[in-house]
């Protein structure tokens, strides 16, 4: 019996030891939520169960090639803990007080392990910004890889493209740390050529079943009252991000009407951002129709993003369950971040008359923001511009 103990005592000894030694840093990645002008979450992983005693983040507005003495501030991880159904080491910062459309520049330090330096840019308070949008980049890891390099090299060629929101279902599986692992790592892709990271504003999507995964990888959207829901404010932008995994009623639509009403009053655009469709091209009708879209009819939102369906779709303006070119609403999206695509079964529905479509397409969207109008526009996986459209600012009245 002591030869066992003392040989189970040895190999955990002998397990902590190889732990503490492999402790490369991966999956760095920076994650937006409310207020993304002036904060940041930079949150990485280590492979050992035990934080070491060093696990910063040293930044600067200026680069400091990648020297962490160098630069002028720097943050202590204030979330380190394992990751849930993983032994990996979650770490997170974040950053506060930042500058508006300004680069900052860093490097994560754990242990006696650090990266090369990276950087990122905040969003602007009043200047014209582009979002990429899309969802659904489970199961399908090569299309999704690809996808990502696509936005990689529509980010390195565009440096007003600011962040990725992330319509969910990111993985096949919300409870499987493989599949999360190899998600961020495919994330990496997305990174510039010079180190300028693509910053997430995460949605979740019903893939990603318990909570628990996903709120360790994107630091906790919303909060415990309001779980995985929340505004991401731009300037004169407010893009509401909301959970269908969630009760569509009560607390999230009384939120949601609340905000609605703020952001009628403070903001010239108005977006909203969900998984499961209220106007879909394959399934059924979410809870959004019946709970959310009265809403959004009543303040004016702009233009909705769906995901969920796994093919590519634009709706005709839609206001009242009718096609409405002065008040109507377009929802677009549907997603095709890598999934494999599905056919658009509800393609002859009312609600896809001219303008509108639905196809099979892996696709990127993007949204151009501007003090004069928005941009629209669709790339399909070979680059190519499949749709476009402009949206001019609605008398909310």
């Amino acid at each position: 019996m002591s030869k066992f103990i003392s040989g189970t005592i040895l190999s955990l000894f002998l397990f902590l030891s190889l732990s503490l030694n492999a402790r490369e840093i991966e999956h760095m990645r920076v994650i937006w939520q409310e207020n993304p002008s002036h904060e940041a979450y930079i949150a990485w992983t280590t492979k050992g169960p035990i934080p070491t005693g060093r696990n910063r983040v040293y930044f600067d507005t200026v680069s400091r090639g990648g020297e962490p003495g160098k630069y002028t501030m720097q943050k202590k991880a204030f979330l380190q803990k394992p990751y849930s159904y993983s032994f990996s080491m979650l770490h997170a910062v974040k950053l506060k007080d930042l500058k508006p459309n300004t680069t900052y520049y860093f490097v994560i330090r754990s242990g006696k392990d650090k990266t090369k330096e990276f950087h990122f840019k905040t969003a602007p308070k009043n200047e014209s910004f582009e979002l990429l949008f899309g969802g659904d980049s489970r199961s399908d890891r090569t299309m999704r890889r690809e996808m990502n390099m696509l936005m990689k090299q529509m980010f390195q060629a565009n440096p007003n493209i600011y962040a990725l929101v992330h319509g969910g279902d990111y993985i096949a599986n919300g409870f499987s740390w493989k599949q999360w692992k190899a998600w961020m790592d495919d994330h990496q892709l997305t990174t510039t050529d010079e180190g300028r990271v693509l910053p997430i504003i995460p949605t979740r999507g019903n893939h990603e079943l318990s909570r628990a995964l996903f709120n360790d990888i994107f630091i906790y959207p919303g909060n415990i009252i309001r779980p995985n829901y929340y505004t991401t404010k731009i300037g004169d932008f407010s893009l509401i991000n909301l959970n269908t995994n969630w009760v569509a009623g009560g607390p999230q639509k009384w939120w949601l009407k609340k905000e609605l009403k703020k952001a009628a009053k403070s903001s010239k655009w108005i977006v909203a951002n969900y998984h499961r469709p209220a106007y879909p091209a394959v399934k059924k009708a979410g809870r959004a129709k019946k709970h959310w879209v009265p809403l959004f009819e009543d303040y004016q939102v702009d233009i909705v993003f769906e995901s969920d369906g796994h093919t590519l779709k634009r709706t005709a303006p839609i206001y009242r369950d009718k096609v409405n070119f002065e008040r109507g609403i377009t929802y677009v999206g549907e997603g095709g971040l890598g999934v494999k695509q599905r056919n658009p079964k509800r393609k002859d529905e009312w609600y896809f008359q001219s303008p509108g479509y639905a196809v099979s397409a892996h696709h990127v969207m993007k949204l151009r923001v501007e003090s004069e109008k928005m941009i629209y526009s669709v790339h399909t996986a070979n680059l190519k511009l499949f749709d476009q459209m402009e949206i001019f600012p609605r008398n909310r009245k």
